[in-house]
């Protein structure tokens, strides 16, 4: 059994102690990963194909307000669905002299999306989201699966006989939609060694806010059920799915989002893609799956998976705006001199385009800035998002016990300083004009010849910060990961807020924990947990548009 103290060390071996300890080695985001590899049993011929038009709905909604009440009356039977998950973890873009894979609605620590998403309707029907084939594959029962590859895959010994076990827990009331969102550890580079249980609980927290927020925008209820016999149910379909090493899942209800439409056969024969790409990511699979490091983060994570909170109250990911003034509406002698104001409330289909962590020209990392003025607005529309609470009942508590501190340059007016953030406002504790550049020397990756640091031209840069003994004592051992998923939360709201005004936002992890502690003159029992890094992107370069 998984107690605090377990947590702890392993918190503090990835986290403040991980230099001391040189227990990561430098590693590659290029190297090969199973992020592209759907489920052993997702990889079939039937399914239901996802409907077109979903950015040219999202076009008919100017940020921040939701979808028109006529707009959504022209949905088709069975699209509701459809559009919705589209709009939060669909495709958007590739850009040509990006080293990662596409682009997405949601905000990835490591561009490489470890998150999947599972959907059951009330009738028992089972299906993968596969954003690359769009369309919600059929989990195939066993007489369906091949005998190549697939059976390939359950090399492990794993027994997926019974159909996946008793799944009634999971299945919706009629009209309703189950949504089970997991992580794979494998999709991250096996270098990051703990930090792969980190960021994928990150990535959690980012895709559960970017379902929120699709369903603000479509008019759907959301409602995050929070039990142990339901995540024990969400475990066996994982399981069914194929073999893996999963984060434990997050159950969530969309209220009145269905039916699906008709399953049916889909364009072409299989989900294997490159042949050559498939046979290499399931030797990952099953080489990396059983490792030391990633039976750990199952021992760490397991007390979330057995928190029994019950199905928390649905809650707004899109914060209240509404008496934002068009900046089109103001007069000019409001506005600072040389504000460069970005764009003035785009519409959503242009808000998810924008979501961007930086861009470099060809053969350089990182990511490239350029200095800019930002008015009041964006600061105010950033902390609106940061503001709103998450689904409970216990992740809003650990929020807010989260200390959350911005450094501002060129931004409302306001001098370059450190700045307190609570209840929605910031308050300066620190001017420094020298302090962003000082961020930029200590930062992970610094600027050289072979690298790209934009932070010294940023224009916040957001840190959330814990007392991490504090929270375990208080929350048990399930207090690290909850913790996790909050910063997951938060870090996509203000990606969100900072693509609605053409800015980019990185979320990072790379950063020394007791050097930003100092800098930012933390308690000393409190340590930064991760940032997100907003500012105007220097680079920019024709991208292919994946939309659909």
């Amino acid at each position: 059994m998984t107690t605090t103290t377990d947590v702890r060390l392993f918190a503090y071996r990835q986290g403040p102690l991980r230099t001391a300890l040189a227990e990561l080695t430098p590693g590659s985001d290029t190297d090969s990963t199973t992020s592209t590899l759907p489920p052993a049993r997702a990889r079939g011929s039937r399914g239901r194909p996802l409907p077109a038009g979903t950015h040219r709905l999202l076009a008919d909604a100017p940020y921040p307000q939701p979808l028109p009440a006529d707009a959504l009356a022209t949905l088709g039977p069975g699209d509701l669905a459809g559009h919705l998950l589209v709009c939060a973890l669909g495709l958007q873009r590739r850009e040509p002299s990006h080293h990662f894979n596409d682009h997405r609605a949601i905000a990835s620590v490591r561009s490489k999306f470890p998150v999947h998403a599972f959907v059951l309707a009330p009738d028992g029907s089972r299906a993968y989201l596969d954003i690359y084939r769009h369309a919600l594959i059929d989990l195939q029962d066993d007489a369906d699966v091949s005998d190549n590859a697939d059976n390939a895959d359950n090399s492990d010994g794993s027994d997926n006989a019974d159909g996946g076990g008793d799944l009634a827990e999971l299945l919706p009331a009629p009209g309703d939609l189950t949504v089970v969102l997991a992580a794979r550890y494998t999709d991250l580079p096996v270098d990051y060694g703990r930090l792969r249980c980190t960021l994928s609980l990150l990535e959690l927290g980012i895709n559960l806010r970017a379902l929120h927020t699709a369903a603000d925008l479509l008019g759907v209820p959301v409602r995050l059920r929070s039990d142990a016999a339901l995540t024990r149910a969400a475990g066996r379909l994982l399981e069914y799915g194929g073999p893996g090493a999963w984060s434990p899942p997050l159950v969530v209800t969309l209220e009145g989002a269905g039916p699906l439409p008709s399953s049916r056969p889909l364009p072409g024969t299989d989900g294997f893609g490159d042949a050559e790409q498939h046979a290499r990511e399931c030797g990952l699979l099953r080489e990396q799956s059983g490792q030391e490091l990633v039976r750990e983060a199952d021992a760490v994570t397991a007390p979330l998976a057995a928190l029994s909170c019950g199905a928390g109250e649905p809650v707004r990911s899109v914060p209240d705006l509404a008496g934002r003034e068009p900046a089109e509406h103001r007069p000019a002698e409001r506005e600072p001199a040389g504000q460069d104001a970005g764009p003035a409330r785009p519409d959503w289909a242009r808000t998810l385009w924008n979501r961007s962590a930086g861009r470099t020209r060809a053969g350089l990392l990182g990511f490239s800035a350029r200095p800019a003025v930002l008015g009041a607005e964006f600061l105010r529309d950033t902390l609106a998002w940061l503001d709103r609470p998450a689904p409970g009942p216990l992740l809003p508590e650990v929020g807010r016990r989260v200390l959350t501190r911005v450094v501002l340059q060129r931004t409302a007016g306001l001098p370059t300083g450190r700045y307190a953030v609570a209840r929605g406002h910031v308050e300066c504790e620190q001017q420094d004009s020298d302090l962003m550049r000082r961020f930029a020397d200590a930062f992970g990756y610094p600027l050289t010849p072979a690298v790209d640091c934009g932070l010294r031209h940023a224009n916040a840069v957001w840190v959330f910060a814990a007392d991490l003994d504090g929270i375990l004592a208080e929350f048990g051992p399930a207090g690290w990961s909850l913790l996790q998923l909050w910063c997951g939360w938060a870090t996509h709201g203000l990606t969100t807020a900072a693509a609605a005004h053409g800015l980019f936002a990185r979320p990072a992890r790379s950063f020394g924990e007791f050097w930003l502690q100092r800098t930012l003159d933390l308690p000393r029992s409190t340590f930064p947990v991760f940032t997100v890094i907003c500012g105007r992107s220097r680079f920019s370069e024709p991208v292919l548009d994946l939309r659909v």
